[in-house]
């Protein structure tokens, strides 16, 4: 597969999330599908869920090659409605998606911890438009993934056009580290 076309902020995004070859993505909210194409070029299945059909139509068109090769599905849904399949996913990823980051939004954050592998990672990341933003998505995140078991493992930040960028990351702490 060739080089993706896409915005530094997406390419920074599926830099972040380095998912390894054999590895399951989840992406919420996957809109045209760019970053989709990213994650699959390295991973070994992607899911991109999106609430839009038409979005789910582009990123089908975009992602042609790698559905018919069963790396790549995606399908018009809101996540809880979702048909996700059996097998956990190693990495549950989204940009720029406000179920991820609102209070509001439990159900979300319900399916991410049921569908997340036992060392998964979540990866939310997020355009850093205007001053505070950052502390307050990521203390929002911190406390819904907080009441799944998740804690925060790192903040990851871009110098990405045309806003900096931002991603919180998530994992269930290790067997040895919950006493």
């Amino acid at each position: 597969m060739g080089a993706v076309a896409a915005s530094a902020r997406l390419t920074w995004a599926a830099g972040v999330v380095a998912p390894r070859p054999g590895e399951r993505v989840l992406e919420v909210g996957c809109g045209h599908g760019v970053l989709v194409a990213l994650l699959a070029e390295r991973a070994g299945a992607v899911v991109g869920v999106d609430r839009s059909p038409t979005m789910v139509t582009a990123a089908g068109r975009r992602n042609r090659a790698a559905v018919e090769a069963g790396r790549v599905r995606v399908q018009a849904a809101a996540l809880h409605e979702a048909d996700l399949g059996p097998h956990p996913f190693d990495a549950v990823v989204s940009f720029n998606v406000r179920a991820l980051s609102d209070p509001g939004q439990e159900e979300t954050w319900d399916v991410v911890s049921r569908v997340l592998a036992p060392a998964g990672r979540v990866v939310v990341a997020f355009s850093v438009m205007t001053p505070g933003v950052e502390d307050d998505v990521v203390a929002t995140v911190a406390r819904l993934g907080g009441a799944r078991g998740l804690a925060v493992a790192a903040v990851h930040r871009g110098e990405t056009a045309p806003f900096p960028s931002a991603a919180v990351e998530l994992r269930r702490p290790a067997a040895a580290d919950r006493g």
